[in-house]
């Protein structure tokens, strides 16, 4: 592919419109544009950003308030194959940008923490799961595979994707630098929210920049935060959080290959950074250290990945597909050849 070696990327804090898909949709064409406009060919939204990161989890309240909740996003998530990410999609093109985008993902039944790469031709070229939710995330989302672990080659350089704690998984990481990720898009929720003895931000900044040492990459990193109507909301949910949970929160910014920020950080509200990504810096620390290369020692260390999906049904009939050969769980459950539409496999 033809590829810039120079290129200017944006990534932001931005807060979502609470329980609203559309309206957190129509943010991110706006904030598309802004970027667009001040010459990004990139620009990086936060985790689960459609319809925002579900707090509401981590709180003391009851299971039928949970489940309430729970049918709420459901009910504002986002499908892949859907009118919404074409508006999404075409956003993308009308601007000549790409869009690195968090969302939850609904397919059949069940939701998932997903991110989406479209290029400036408005085409999906990652579309990934993350792989295993972290804590309380597993009562409301399922699991990613190995197909999640992506790294698209675009105008601006070959582009791999993570999601939050996926970054502690040190054979994720590898993974992607074994794909020759050059910019690494990283994807995080937002608050100050103090129900845990530890400091977010301190986290995700040392997680950063350790990566960008560790792979030789850049690092475009962007976070969540919580506006007005969200902390609102989550103190009326349960008085208990007054005083552990305030307006704001989050950190991002982008980081060279020599763990140095080139832009940002910025933390604590809703805002947009920029910089230019230059990709021959690149070659001057593969000279040093090259993970994946040269300071390897696959004679040593050797890591396997089992890159395929796995579906629950597989129907063996050779005249039937079987599930694993579908795009999706809607589009398996879906098909005109199953045999619940033909009959197939009864005798």
């Amino acid at each position: 592919m033809d590829r810039n070696k120079i290129s200017k990327i944006a990534t932001t804090i931005v807060a979502p419109v609470l329980f609203s898909r559309e309206g957190t949709i129509e943010k991110v064409v706006s904030i598309t544009k802004e970027a667009a406009t001040n010459g990004a060919k990139m620009v990086v939204f936060p985790e689960t950003y459609i319809p925002g990161y579900p707090w509401w989890i981590w709180m003391g309240i009851n299971n039928n308030k949970k489940l309430e909740l729970f049918k709420k996003q459901y009910a504002n998530a986002l499908e892949v194959k859907s009118p919404e990410m074409d508006y999404i999609k075409t956003t993308a093109k009308k601007n000549g940008i790409i869009i690195a985008l968090g969302f939850v993902e609904k397919d059949c039944g069940t939701l998932y923490n997903s991110q989406v790469l479209i290029n400036e031709e408005g085409n999906i070229c990652i579309q990934r799961r993350k792989l295993m939710p972290t804590g309380e995330e597993r009562t409301i989302w399922g699991m990613g595979d190995g197909t999640s672990l992506q790294v698209c080659d675009t105008s601006i350089g070959k582009v791999g994707m993570l999601i939050c704690y996926e970054h502690s998984m040190p054979l994720s990481r590898y993974t992607l630098y074994s794909m020759g990720e050059e910019i690494h898009v990283a994807m995080w929720p937002g608050a100050n929210f103090r129900s845990q003895p530890r400091d977010r931000k301190k986290i995700i900044d040392v997680a950063m920049r350790n990566m960008t040492f560790e792979g030789q990459v850049y690092v475009v990193y962007s976070s969540s935060c919580v506006g007005q109507e969200e902390l609102d909301f989550y103190l009326e949910l349960d008085p208990g959080n007054k005083g552990i949970l305030d307006e704001g929160g989050g950190i991002s910014g982008i980081v060279d290959p020599i763990s140095n920020y080139i832009a940002g950080p910025i933390e604590d509200k809703e805002q947009i950074v920029y910089s230019e990504v230059n990709l021959d810096n690149i070659v001057g620390v593969k000279h040093m250290i090259d993970c994946v290369g040269h300071y390897a020692r696959p004679d040593v260390f050797q890591l396997n990945v089992f890159s395929r999906k796995h579906q629950p049904v597989k129907f063996v009939n050779s005249s039937v597909e079987t599930l694993s050969e579908k795009d999706t769980c809607r589009d398996a459950c879906m098909n005109e050849s199953s045999p619940s539409s033909k009959g197939a496999g009864n005798e």
